[in-house]
């Protein structure tokens, strides 16, 4: 059973997820990111679900639920998501500017074969392999938009700004404290559950926010960029 805190932070997460989904519906968002509404719900939905479970602790129908097979299913369903989320964004980010092509495809290419080679061929758990995965390929539509000083839609430009930090950070604290004993894994659970909070008050802000006009730009160059309202 979870504690009175985790329990708070849980419901908190989830109502925070809704209040982003309604925002991301209300402004056409999800049309410029299918993959991050995906991912919304997908969160959204196994998260309410293993809660249930945990709650109703004495259910045995809903010990599946409690066991390593559904952890399994729903890490794997977060990670081809945000997989899929990574490549959607550097497709989008780089559709309009031809000469960056090139070296996204390269990027996005490496990012995506050391990947699949690294979880086909190699020893090591597959789930850490295909975070990092994720985190290179997010890198690498950071680093193209960085050096070629892309303009990015505000939407594309907060997915960006919440998931690179996030995935960075909380990788390596994973890898690190996993290292070092149980009592220091359980405590980056509570900084993750604080710290997604964040990342989804984030995203809410993003999601919620009145989008500024563009004024000094002729609305063809704008339609062109996907920086066009609508």
């Amino acid at each position: 059973m979870p504690t009175a805190l985790q329990l708070a932070g849980a419901i908190s997460v989830k109502i925070g997820l809704a209040i982003v989904i309604f925002g991301v519906l209300r402004r056409g968002l999800h049309r410029r990111c299918w993959s991050f509404l995906v991912y919304l719900l997908a969160v959204l939905i196994f998260s309410s679900v293993e809660m249930a479970a945990q709650m109703l602790d004495g259910v045995a129908a809903l010990e599946w639920f409690r066991s390593w097979n559904f952890w399994h299913v729903e890490q794997t369903v977060f990670e081809v998501v945000k997989l899929a989320l990574a490549v959607e964004l550097g497709i989008r980010v780089v559709a309009a500017f031809p000469g960056t092509w090139r070296l996204a495809r390269a990027l996005l290419g490496a990012a995506l074969l050391t990947t699949t080679a690294a979880v086909m061929l190699g020893a090591a758990p597959q789930h850490p392999l295909v975070a990092t995965g994720t985190i290179w390929l997010f890198a690498a539509v950071s680093l193209v938009v960085v050096l070629f000083n892309l303009p990015l839609h505000a939407w594309d430009r907060a997915l960006l700004a919440g998931f690179v930090p996030y995935l960075f950070v909380f990788s390596t604290l994973t890898s690190i404290f996993t290292r070092r004993g149980y009592e220091l894994a359980e405590t980056l659970g509570s900084v993750d559950q604080v710290a997604y909070l964040v990342l989804i008050g984030w995203w809410a802000y993003a999601a919620w926010r009145t989008e500024e006009a563009i004024t000094d730009v002729s609305p063809a160059v704008l339609q062109r960029l996907g920086l066009a309202r609508g």
